[in-house]
């Protein structure tokens, strides 16, 4: 065999070999393409920097092409029961003065959602003191809700709020096993750690019953709970009221006004301010697409006015669709707010990111970069509501 042909021979050997080691690395990290596992691969064989790749997928702050950033979110790390820390759907809750057994101030409820698969899905607790670093509570054991029996069934669509001294936390099921049934459960906690057994609140049976993303605030003596549910002609917003939160009465349409006329509203969270309900809405275009928008409500949730796309995706993180977004109103700061926020890339691969946004009227725009201790925040409770706070010292 001649040199030239022993070359040939050893350079198909070395292929086979990084073509089976590539292979491996798939095995080991689903969330990569064979492209990105054969350049890895020759990285590390050549020991050389990275290429610079045109879609690179492992960087998920990677600026999109063409797109100029307007807002400038902080990638969550979250430690999702089932591994991956693919967390969908947050809904957060504040405690100015603490709960639990270490005081954290913020409370989180989400799900994990890897790669859109939903049998992940099941409401997980998490707590932290910033909103930015996020832990399991020392003794809570996700999920805290125990999975439904059927194996197309799921749970979903945490809400999270505090009422006096427990934390409330409502949820979706869905089950599949026989004709559609979605049901909406509620368990409380009075110390974020041990939960109560879940109590259903709502049933809706059929086609087309929905019961999408529950949204609960408290409002002086009641609660209205805002559901995405099905119609005639689509989805519709409806609200319900309860004066315990256990005993609901029957769903009252909503109007939603400003959506583009090829979008329908799909998820939502609430809080309740001094003069108006704020809401993080997520429109759906043909149930996909999705994307945020603004709403505000003056009349407890009856009407509401939508504004345009929140946020332009214009990171790899982001760049296939915004989901369920939570928010929380900052009163140390004249119409400020934080919100929390779910997306997927373009592999259905999920994460959840922070951003500090302010208000201009009735439109919320991202807030420009924060600059280090030049604030600090304390707050206080306002009569009346679970989500309000009033600021005792805001400055350094």
């Amino acid at each position: 065999m001649g040199f030239v042909s022993m070359l040939i021979a050893f350079s198909l050997v070395v292929l086979l070999l990084m073509a089976l080691c590539a292979f491996l690395f798939l095995l080991v990290r689903k969330d990569i393409t064979p492209r990105i596992a054969l350049e890895k691969l020759y990285n590390r064989l050549a020991r050389r920097p990275p290429a610079l790749l045109p879609n690179f997928h492992d960087a998920p702050y990677r600026r999109l092409p063409g797109k100029t950033q307007q807002h400038h979110p902080t990638i969550l790390n979250i430690q999702t029961s089932e591994g991956t820390g693919q967390a969908c759907h947050p809904d957060v809750a504040y405690a100015p003065e603490g709960f639990g057994a270490e005081r954290w101030r913020y409370w989180m409820a989400c799900t994990p959602l890897a790669y859109c698969n939903f049998v992940f899905e099941n409401p997980e607790i998490f707590a932290s003191h910033d909103g930015i670093t996020w832990i399991i509570p020392e003794g809570a054991r996700n999920p805290i809700i125990p999975s439904p029996k059927g194996v197309w069934d799921h749970n979903s669509d945490p809400d999270l709020l505090f009422v006096g001294q427990e934390l409330w936390l409502y949820y979706r099921e869905t089950r599949r096993s026989g004709s559609p049934e979605h049901r909406i459960f509620l368990v409380t906690s009075e110390d974020g750690v041990q939960w109560t057994s879940p109590r259903e609140v709502i049933v809706e049976t059929g086609d087309p019953a929905l019961l999408m993303c529950p949204a609960v605030v408290q409002q002086d003596s009641a609660f209205h709970m805002f559901t995405v549910g099905g119609a005639d002609t689509g989805l519709q917003l409806a609200r319900r009221e309860s004066v315990d939160g256990l005993t609901w009465s029957q769903p009252v349409p909503c109007s939603v006004g400003g959506l583009p006329h090829d979008r329908q509203v799909w998820h939502l969270d609430v809080i309740r301010e001094a003069d108006r309900l704020s809401a993080i809405f997520v429109s759906a275009k043909s149930l996909s697409a999705h994307r945020l928008h603004y709403g505000v409500s003056r009349d407890a949730g009856l009407t509401w006015q939508i504004d345009g796309f929140l946020l332009d995706p214009a990171y790899e993180f982001e760049e296939g669709f915004l989901y369920r977004t939570t928010l929380l109103k900052r009163p140390s700061e004249r119409d400020a707010y934080d919100i929390w926020y779910s997306a997927a890339n373009r592999r259905d691969m999920f994460s959840l990111a922070y951003l500090r946004m302010i208000r201009e009227g009735d439109k919320l725009r991202p807030a420009p970069p924060a600059v280090p201790g030049r604030e600090t925040h304390h707050y206080l409770p306002l009569s009346g509501g679970s989500r309000e706070y009033s600021v005792v010292d805001s400055t350094d």
